[in-house]
């Protein structure tokens, strides 16, 4: 196993009217105060190479913890010290992506796993929706523009799909590359 390491983007947030950065690493997750440098809360897991930045809303950051043991944590960020055993709300270690980042839309939490298995969890308790296979290897987080889902894999194929808590694909398109 590699090092503890984690290459995810920090992510801001307000919480009780104090910001939080966000940083997830290779093992555990830790709230800074970002005016200061002090830690405030931290979560650990089982995980090294973490790539997906976290997500938050509803109360929740959402994390993936990257490989061996990839997991998905909604975690509140409303205590203080180590909060591994006391604010993680649910979690999930069913198609969590490696790379992709997760992406909240309105009452869903979407993820993409490398493998091409797209998952929609109601991002309040972690119940399932649906997941379907949608084939390809995915490293592009997906996107949510104009009221459209979009996933795009590695060989170019662009899946677009309309959010919601019932699987409903509306394209599929190759983008040729050169």
């Amino acid at each position: 196993k590699g090092g503890a390491h984690a290459y995810a983007t920090p992510l801001v947030i307000e919480v009780e009217g104090q910001k939080q950065l966000i940083s997830p690493g290779g093992n555990s997750v830790v709230a800074y105060d970002p005016s200061t440098g002090a830690e405030i809360w931290s979560c650990s897991y089982q995980g090294y190479s973490v790539v997906p930045r976290p997500v938050y809303g509803h109360g929740l950051v959402y994390v993936c913890t990257g490989y061996d043991v990839p997991t998905l944590l909604a975690i509140r960020p409303t205590g203080h010290g180590d909060v591994t055993r006391t604010h993680v709300a649910w979690k999930s270690n069913q198609s969590v992506p490696l790379n992709p980042s997760p992406i909240l839309i309105d009452d869903e939490l979407y993820t993409v796993s490398d493998q091409g298995v797209v998952s929609c969890l109601d991002a309040r308790t972690g119940k399932l929706h649906w997941r379907k296979r949608v084939g390809g290897n995915h490293s592009a987080s997906p996107v949510y523009a104009d009221g459209k889902l979009y996933l795009v894999d590695e060989a170019g194929t662009t899946q677009v799909l309309a959010p919601g808590p019932k699987y409903r694909i509306l394209s599929k398109n190759l983008l040729r590359g050169k």
